[in-house]
């Protein structure tokens, strides 16, 4: 098992490459049969041999099945957002996917793990923008927090969306907000814009986070965490 998951763990950091995921096939990408097959049995041994968990922070077979899953889960196809220019202020940590902003467009959502194809901000609101390259008439915008409190890392307690046709003058689609102190919350959060009707290029999302951490966690009161992952526009 330990071989099988050190291939789909280097999979996942070029998920296009010679070594990754997908295969590349007339203008789209294809699910690498190979690397599906090994997840498959992978999940299959750890539930036979009753697998615990898979590292340090706990990470169930169960978990990251479902994380992989969601990993694999491509935004390719009609995702206006693929490989478009980002931007963000402040910049994200680089100690996670290089602070690299490419991976908020790539096409891939992150796994389970904070430290594969996701950006994060450590105690401060921040933003984040996307230039599609030309006007479009979308009809949703969707973009996914995590969390990981044992690594400090919550969901935010709001994000903004904005859409702009210039670049100049931005008008609010919504503010989506996550309620309570966040004890019990999913792994992931997709949060999603409603966008029909509108024409636009631009794209941002002002998100707020916590800032600290909430009196229930054993380290209350230290800096959270919030990342992101995936923009997709469709």
């Amino acid at each position: 098992m330990s071989l099988q998951y050190a291939i789909m763990e280097i999979g996942k950091i070029d998920m296009f490459g010679p070594r990754g995921w997908y295969i590349e096939k007339e203008d789209d990408f294809m699910p690498n049969k190979e690397m599906t097959d090994m997840l498959e049995s992978f999940y299959e041994t750890g539930k036979k041999a009753k697998c615990v968990s898979l590292n340090e922070s706990g990470l169930t077979i169960d978990d990251y099945y479902l994380a992989t899953k969601r990993f694999l889960a491509a935004q390719v196809k009609g995702n206006y957002a693929f490989r478009k220019a980002v931007w963000a202020n402040p910049l994200p940590s680089s100690k996670y996917s290089q602070g690299d902003l490419t991976y908020l467009t790539n096409g891939v959502r992150g796994a389970g793990d904070y430290k594969v194809n996701w950006l994060g901000w450590e105690s401060t609101d921040f933003s984040v923008g996307v230039d599609l390259g030309t006007p479009v008439m979308a009809s949703t915008i969707e973009i996914s927090t995590l969390y990981d409190p044992k690594s400090w890392i919550l969901h935010p307690l709001s994000i903004r969306c904005f859409v702009s046709e210039d670049g100049q003058i931005y008008s609010l689609i919504e503010n989506k907000t996550v309620q309570g102190n966040q004890q019990e919350e999913p792994i992931t959060r997709t949060f999603t814009f409603n966008t029909s009707g509108k024409r636009y290029q631009f794209i941002k999302f002002d998100i707020s986070g916590s800032l600290r951490l909430f009196d229930w966690h054993p380290s209350a009161g230290g800096g959270s965490w919030v990342f992101t992952d995936e923009i997709v526009v469709k």
